[in-house]
């Protein structure tokens, strides 16, 4: 027991020792009760008797009441600020307040802000002259009017689809009614509790009526920033309490009852406030009238700047059209036929020249897109691509046959690029050569009945000697037939010289009938000897001295009728060079330039070639003789480089020509391998 006694004494003094502090310190230091929160409300300060300033300078009114009822319900204080609505959400979006209390609902405020459960349903109505009072009966009859009333959106948006109205917003109703009151306005619209008291106090409500249709209800309600639940779910909980209680309709009516305008006399004071406030908004609004003016300068200034800006605009505009109608009379008006396609191809523009080459017959309606000889040169541009014979951006030379219609088109195609570098179609240049290569062909021909003219004495001459063996073997045949020994001779003679003939015939054939080059092996001293042997008399005729020099028995690979009638054209320049001068001399010399290649020199001592002239002499129709085509060495030259050769003339005035050939070898390894890559 007495055990027991000890513990509960020990456990008792614990509980002291630790209760002490506690106990004592609260004596000694008594806990002042927590600060209430304070909220910043906003109300409207000319809307009685919901909101209004008191005599005091302090906001009252019902909306008022209803407020101090929530902060007392809550242990909460509200500080109140009389502003302006417009002004007040602005504050509230900002932060800067915590509520409005008798804001208007709509739905795009609630956009921006979140309401509380309505306290109050009110109803704008007319506020009119007497005189008009019997006149308007409905909202319709305010058409043709100057009609004012504060800046509710569902009224404003009402009025908008009213024709024939003319609308002044303010910012509060005591605005609007002092307008209607001066006369610069023919109807106010507002609320009517409000309306009549501020008749009753400018003593205005025998001369206007206020007329009883309503227009748009809207509910009353407090405002709170978008998000703020707590305090939202304050107001939205006090006032369904209130209202279960009759504690706001009990305000409501407190305030809207006739004894209120026992209260009017106490807004004079304020009204005289606010005469002198209009007076210092009167001095704004001029302040703003002035520096309208000077902003309206301004934006004449700039509106001439812009005026000016806007004539260099129009130039530059006229200077691209110019521009634009220049290039497309070029493009209209050059040789070549340009076609430009996307990237799928399709046709997104043309010249006229284009449209000349690729019409398929004058008769025929002009669909170029669809053209077939469009569609031959892109599958024609498609296979060499394909088979990567084409190398960067050359001629392209594509040969037609069709229904007995030969055409010679020379064409191009090049892919078109933005300014970034990115591909955004293609581009087509043709030529259409098959009149220039059907006169270059007859002309071919020209030069050579020219050339065949010069040998014309070497041709007889050649002809005369077979002919007068034959001739010979004839006249003494009556005679001699019987000898064995002449039957001999003439069967062995005949035959050679009738060959000779017809030899010489053939060439002469051959050298007149244009062909494709079809390259053989050919002994280099066989071409020269057939060639000398031609031209023998002529030199022996005019004295000239000719040599040929050929170091090895060297094999070209050649069309050996091309060939000859290139060393022909040279050779008769040559002649023709050294005809008039002191020394006659003609060299020919044939060598090995490499491997697979040999050379071919021809060295006159002629009058040369001017240094002017020189670089002109494979121009066609470029000559200088008197009777000459100027076909020669563009003909010779063009041979030569169809057989795979090249052909160079160096010469100086007064120093003679040098004119080199140089023509493929033949070399059976490299010929068999190309014949079977052909044949393959």
């Amino acid at each position: 027991m007495r055990k027991n006694h000890w513990l509960l004494f020990v456990c008792f003094l614990l509980c002291f020792l630790f209760a002490a502090p506690y106990v004592y310190g609260a004596a000694l230091f008594p806990v002042s009760p927590p600060a209430k929160k304070t909220y910043k409300i906003a109300a409207e300060w000319a809307l009685p008797p919901f909101s209004y300033i008191a005599e005091n300078g302090s906001l009252t009114g019902a909306s008022i009441d209803i407020m101090e009822k929530i902060a007392a319900y809550n242990n909460v204080v509200f500080e109140y600020i009389p502003m302006d609505l417009t002004q007040a959400e602005k504050e509230l979006r900002a932060g800067k307040i915590d509520a409005i209390a008798g804001l208007t609902y709509s739905a795009k405020k609630n956009k921006m802000l979140d309401f509380s459960d309505p306290y109050f349903t009110m109803s704008d109505t007319l506020i009119v002259p007497n005189q008009k009072r019997n006149s308007i009966r409905s909202i319709s009859d305010i058409r043709n009017s100057h009609v004012v009333l504060q800046n509710r959106e569902a009224v404003v948006e009402s009025l908008f689809n009213l024709r024939h109205t003319n609308l002044t917003i303010t910012d509060n109703q005591l605005s609007g009614l002092l307008a209607l009151l001066q006369g610069r306005a023919d109807v106010f619209i507002g609320n009517k509790w409000t309306a009549d008291v501020y008749l009753q106090h400018f003593k205005q409500q025998d001369s206007f009526a206020v007329l009883e249709i309503v227009i748009e209800p809207a509910d009353f309600a407090i405002a709170v920033r978008k998000g703020d639940d707590p305090l939202l779910n304050i107001m939205n909980k006090t006032l369904a309490v209130m209202k279960t209680k009759g504690e706001i309709n009990a305000i409501i009516n407190n305030w809207t009852t006739p004894g209120f305008a026992v209260q009017i006399n106490r807004l004079q004071h304020f009204i005289q406030l606010l005469t002198i406030g209009l007076g210092a908004t009167a001095c704004i609004l001029l302040f703003i009238y002035i520096w309208n003016q000077r902003l309206k300068k301004a934006v004449q200034e700039r509106t001439k700047e812009l005026s000016t800006l806007n004539g260099y605009l129009q130039e530059q505009r006229q200077q691209i059209a110019d521009r634009d109608a220049f290039k497309e009379q070029i493009l209209n008006n050059i040789h070549t036929g340009i076609v430009t396609f996307d990237l799928d191809f399709s046709l997104t523009s043309s010249n006229s020249r284009a449209e000349e080459i690729l019409r398929s017959s004058r008769e025929a309606p002009l669909s170029i897109q669809h053209s077939p000889l469009l569609a031959r040169i892109l599958a024609h541009d498609k296979d060499i691509r394909e088979q990567k014979e084409k190398r960067g951006n050359t001629l392209t030379k594509l040969e037609i046959t069709e229904q007995e219609e030969w055409k010679v088109i020379y064409y191009r195609l090049l892919t078109l690029y933005d300014a970034q570098k990115k591909q955004t179609g293609y581009l087509l240049s043709m030529t259409d050569r098959t009149e220039e290569k059907r006169l270059e062909q007859k002309l071919i021909v020209q030069e050579k009945l020219h050339a065949l003219g010069q040998l014309v004495a070497g041709i007889a001459h050649e002809i005369r000697n077979p002919l007068t063996s034959i001739k010979t073997f004839v006249e003494i045949m009556p005679d001699k037939y019987d000898q064995p020994q002449f039957r001999k001779a003439m069967m062995e003679y005949i035959p050679a010289e009738i060959d000779r003939l017809n030899a010489i015939v053939t060439d002469l054939l051959d050298y007149a009938r244009p062909r494709s080059p079809n390259q053989e092996k050919y002994p280099a001293d066989a071409l020269l000897t057939s060639l000398l042997t031609l031209l023998r008399v002529t030199v022996e005729k005019k004295h000239i001295c000719m040599e040929h020099i050929v170091h090895e028995d060297l094999v070209f690979y050649i069309d050996p009728q091309q060939i000859r009638q290139v060393f022909l054209n040279l050779l008769l320049n040559a002649i023709d060079a050294v005809e008039q001068q002191p020394i006659k001399k003609i060299t020919i010399t044939v060598t090995r330039e490499s491997v697979k290649t040999g050379k071919v020199t021809i060295t006159d001592t002629g009058s040369g070639i001017a240094p002017e002239q020189i670089k002109h002499i494979f121009e066609p129709f470029y000559t200088s003789k008197h009777d000459g085509v100027g076909l020669g060495l563009p003909l010779s030259y063009k041979l030569t480089k169809e057989n795979e050769g090249d052909l160079r003339i160096t010469s100086k005035s007064g120093q003679g020509t040098i004119v080199t050939v140089l023509l493929p070898l033949y070399i059976q390894e490299d010929r068999l391998h190309e014949s079977q890559n052909t044949h393959h």
